[in-house]
């Protein structure tokens, strides 16, 4: 029996349905969620990093740059099967938008049926992707472990691999991602919604309820992939100060580093996803 899993990410502004989405394909057989991007921009680098059979695009009209990014979209290398999702677009709109290279249109008034279909329609019409320079299983697994705070020996042995090799792949990964750090990599992955191996929604316990103002702050700045020093320049303290006060925030959420403390975070609901 194939274990394939026919592989969608998606588009949608509003958070609370992005995740509703998510979640809902995610729960269908068949089907794995690889992200879930606010943005177009975003969604783009998750077609790059991923080449996913399927992207699901939340469109509100048939404006210009609408019909770009359906465009820009269409010329990826992974040449994912699109299908748009709509509430109540008039029919020149949807002329337009298919045109533009939309393979299937859909409107959400109907609920989920119309894009139960769409995804069977694409699923059929399923072909390999073109191997392209997205992230390989591998390098998905050591990503998962660099966002729960796992250092290069944590890694090597829960993988069973050399901390050497460790690096190289941690090396590809950042070049990848266009990122310098672990606390950048972690925050690219909450910004693109990316799903990873092994990766829970939630951390266990109760969400802390006491942060203060100042640890919120540090929060956010880890959010954005800053640094220790940058998040001292943001704040206007010292960085003992922030390696103090971050402290503090590392235990409210049960976390020894900035990315496990971001991935907690996310998980309790704590920062936005994108």
């Amino acid at each position: 029996m194939s274990d394939y899993r026919h592989t969608v990410v998606l588009r949608c502004v509003d958070g609370l349905l992005r995740d509703a989405l998510a979640n809902w394909i995610a729960s269908l057989p068949g089907y794995l969620v690889a992200g879930a991007a606010a943005t177009g921009d975003g969604l783009l680098r998750l077609c790059t990093l991923r080449s996913p059979d399927t992207a699901v695009v939340e469109l509100r009209s048939a404006a210009p740059e609408e019909l770009e990014f359906v465009g820009e979209l269409r010329a990826v290398r992974c040449e994912p099967h699109i299908v748009g999702l709509h509430r109540a677009l008039d029919a020149r709109s949807l002329a337009f938008l298919h045109h533009a290279g939309v393979h299937r249109l859909v409107s959400t008034r109907f609920g989920v049926a119309g894009l139960r279909d769409a995804l069977t329609e694409a699923d059929q019409g399923w072909r390999p992707v073109v191997p392209g320079h997205g992230l390989s299983a591998r390098e998905l697994e050591i990503l998962a472990l660099i966002c729960a705070g796992c250092s290069a020996a944590e890694i090597a042995a829960e993988l069973g691999i050399s901390p050497h090799t460790v690096t190289n792949h941690k090396r590809r990964i950042f070049a990848k991602l266009d990122v310098q750090s672990r606390t950048q990599a972690t925050a690219e992955v909450g910004r693109l919604g990316m799903r990873l191996p092994g990766q829970t929604r939630r951390p266990n316990g109760e969400a802390p309820r006491n942060l203060t103002k100042r640890e919120r702050d540090i929060l956010d700045s880890i959010a954005r992939g800053e640094s220790v020093r940058q998040t001292a320049q943001a704040l206007g303290i010292a960085i003992k100060t922030v390696q103090s006060e971050q402290r503090q925030l590392f235990s409210k959420l049960s976390a020894r580093n900035r990315p496990q403390a971001l991935t907690n975070a996310r998980g309790y609901g704590l920062v936005d996803s994108n």
